[in-house]
């Protein structure tokens, strides 16, 4: 796969923005985060099923404590003691995301940068959260505060180009997803990103090498095998496309996907479009007429809407675990 260099930018273009970081995130925080600094404690110390193992009539735990909850429990109680520390935050909304508690850690990380609001590391996080959330706008100011490209992150970089396409700007995603492949290479990540840029700018060729590679790269997700077959579909090739499908799908959505692609294609290149799942949702199976169910979906899809599912936005590390 071709490389591509990295755009590099002069250090002094960065210096500039950090004077005027704090003043961005307080006015971006003030309608965010309803919540005050002495509020902090409770926030971490509120106990829930995920954390504690209770069951649903709060009795006592069915089974041990995880590392991970352990962990979350520790850096709950270092963030209660230390509010207006960053590690003891950065770590304990770390844990939260980890164990699905994404609107508590994004509160923990809220308040963090109305304390520390200059520092990238915890902007690449709440912005990459924000961005799980859907909460594109503030996702999109975090991740500008967080690109260094002094020291550039992949997942933040990654990230950026997402916040593109969320906002169907998919050539300008597309520079960003290259970017963030020069720093993390043969990423299937980023890969299925970049190639799902290109589908959605008219290149659905191109979008297939990118996922072929990804697809065999190691931690390659079964998305990529979903956004293969759609862009396999798109050129027309819907015995492939039902084939790749059949390995992520059961048959009966894969061949109504296939059938749905073939009304599909008649679309402009450019038209936003869903993902293999959202094509089953749109073509219900029928023992009656399945092709007039498929047509009927094909006609009400139109114009179709982006499938946010398409673009992979998870890109964490492990978890901080307790000292």
């Amino acid at each position: 796969m071709t490389r591509f260099e990295r755009p590099r930018s002069p250090v002094s273009q960065h210096i500039p923005r950090l004077g005027t970081l704090a003043a961005l995130t307080t006015s971006l925080l003030l309608g965010a985060c309803s919540a005050s600094t002495s509020m902090l404690p409770s926030i971490a110390m509120k106990p829930s099923d995920t954390t504690t193992g209770a069951t649903a009539d709060n009795s006592a735990p069915t089974s041990p404590q995880s590392e991970l909850q352990k962990a979350t429990i520790y850096w709950g109680q270092e963030y209660s003691k230390k509010p207006t520390e960053l590690q003891p935050a950065l770590n304990y909304a770390k844990d939260l995301k980890a164990l699905g508690e994404k609107q508590r850690a994004l509160a923990v990380l809220q308040q963090a940068t109305l304390i520390h609001g200059n520092n990238q590391e915890l902007a690449g996080e709440y912005g990459r959260l924000a961005l799980e959330l859907e909460q594109v706008g503030i996702a999109n100011q975090m991740l500008t505060i967080a690109d260094d490209p002094a020291k550039p992150d992949w997942r933040v970089v990654s990230a950026r180009g997402t916040v593109m396409a969320k906002q169907s700007k998919y050539a300008d995603a597309i520079p960003f997803y290259e970017r963030a492949l020069t720093l993390a290479p043969d990423n299937p990540t980023v890969m299925n990103n970049l190639a799902m840029a290109y589908a959605m700018t008219g290149d659905p060729k191109k979008a297939e090498g990118i996922l072929r590679q990804a697809l065999v790269a190691p931690g390659a997700s079964p998305k990529v095998r979903e956004n293969l077959s759609l862009v396999l579909g798109l050129q027309g090739r819907y015995d492939e496309s039902k084939a790749i499908a059949a390995g992520v799908l059961n048959a009966d959505a894969a061949s109504s996907n296939a059938d749905y692609l073939k009304q599909m294609v008649k679309l402009q290149p450019t038209t936003a479009m869903p993902d293999a799942n959202s094509f089953a949702s749109n073509t219900s199976v029928s023992h009656t007429s399945p092709r007039l169910q498929v047509q009927n979906a094909a006609l009400q899809a139109e114009p179709l809407p982006v499938s946010q599912s398409s673009w992979q936005t998870t890109t964490d590390d492990a978890p901080p675990l307790a000292h």
